[in-house]
């Protein structure tokens, strides 16, 4: 008999879930290697038009207007971390859309569309078929993720806490024994059946060293955490906590690794 399959959240979960506590989602999280935005960038034009789907709390966003961007149109469903963006990015550059994607009214091309660690919350569909409309002929498209816990790749931590999340509601993008941004032949098949081409591929893998404090924050700010029941909240959250602190003397591995994909639209 097969075996059922492990319960997954619905994708409307991720419009709301995050901004409940803006400032504990942003701690949670570290950005993306200096590398991966000069992959992205590789073939745009100078100050180009660019749209960001999936803000958040502007990790991404900051990042893209260091790169010298003329407009960034970024679009994010919840107010309340566009209110949160608003306020740690002053820039006259930057248009702040409180919408979902692909449904939100813009108009307009882009040389450049990227999304960071969101595209999962969506249709694959239709938020590619959404993306080409608004990008330029040529037009450049990028989609990463990070992904913290990667069991079987040497992260004892990681191997520690992955027994524990059996029978949680894990987001689209995750699976109980690896991300779903690590599926290269899933990502190059749904590009390349909408149409993009030169298509490409990367994994960027880095170690660190994480507290309990940070381990703590990290898990907090974990959707499929956030919307357990308060006491199953604070069980497994403490319980991950003390195995960095008793099993790896508060000071523990994390190797985080992000996937990258781009391509192109034909033009």
């Amino acid at each position: 008999m097969r075996e059922p399959a492990p319960p997954q959240l619905e994708r409307e979960a991720g419009r709301a879930i995050f901004g409940a506590e803006a400032a504990g989602y942003h701690a949670g999280r570290i950005g993306y290697p200096d590398e991966l935005y000069d992959i992205v960038f590789a073939g745009v034009p100078e100050e180009p038009d660019v749209l960001e789907i999936g803000t958040g709390t502007g990790l991404v966003t900051q990042a893209l207007l260091a790169r010298g961007v003329h407009m960034l149109v970024a679009v994010e469903p919840s107010a309340e971390l566009v209110g949160y963006t608003r306020t740690r990015l002053p820039d006259p550059r930057l248009t702040l859309i409180t919408a979902p994607f692909p449904d939100v009214a813009i108009a307009g091309q882009f040389d450049l569309a990227v999304c960071a660690a969101a595209f999962h919350w969506m249709d694959p569909d239709a938020a590619l078929a959404r993306v080409k409309s608004l990008l330029r002929p040529g037009g450049r498209w990028a989609v990463w993720w990070n992904s913290y816990r990667n069991h079987g790749v040497g992260d004892a931590l990681a191997d520690r806490i992955t027994p524990l999340l059996d029978g949680v509601a894990l987001p689209p993008s995750d699976r109980p024994l690896g991300h779903y941004s690590l599926d290269v032949a899933y990502h190059r098949t749904l590009l390349e059946g909408a149409g993009f081409i030169d298509v490409h591929d990367q994994v960027f893998r880095r170690e660190r060293t994480v507290s309990a404090g940070q381990v703590r924050a990290m898990y907090e700010s974990y959707s499929y955490v956030r919307l357990l029941p308060e006491d199953r909240r604070r069980e497994l959250v403490d319980r991950i906590v003390s195995i960095v602190e008793d099993e790896f003397a508060g000071a523990a591995p994390n190797i985080t690794l992000t996937a990258l994909y781009t391509a192109r639209l034909p033009g």
